[in-house]
């Protein structure tokens, strides 16, 4: 048996040609540290999507309303994330955090929220 270096720990242990690691602690840290950075981002884009629907929901609980953008932002909304988009048959289009969705309204500044519907799946 050689004697090699863990990966994680760098201490040196004996083992079968293919081990990289002295235990299971250290293949678990090792392996956590590789898919930190890119986990931590999906979460924080996770957080912010459930911050979009939160607030979407607490300006229109009815299921359509038409508020001010700025008020959605206050609520916590951040307009560059989405799950989805939705075109209506008149080619309107609708972006969507989960259930609840939103377009341009016809007065400037403002949104016409919608939730989901049926024929929208």
């Amino acid at each position: 048996m050689q004697q090699k270096k863990c990966l994680y720990c760098k201490e040196p242990f004996v083992g079968r040609a293919d081990k990289k690691f002295c235990n299971s602690q250290c293949k678990s840290a090792y392996h956590n540290q590789i898919s930190q950075s890119y986990e931590s981002y999906i979460r924080l884009i996770n957080k912010q999507l459930r911050a979009n629907r939160r607030a979407l929901y607490k300006a229109c609980p009815s299921g359509k309303a038409t508020v001010r953008k700025s008020f959605l932002k206050k609520l916590g909304m951040d307009f560059k994330h989405l799950t989805h988009t939705w075109k209506s048959k008149n080619g309107i289009l609708y972006y969507f955090c989960y259930d609840y969705g939103y377009t341009a309204s016809v007065e400037d500044g403002k949104v016409l929220i919608v939730q989901q519907q049926d024929y929208m799946k």
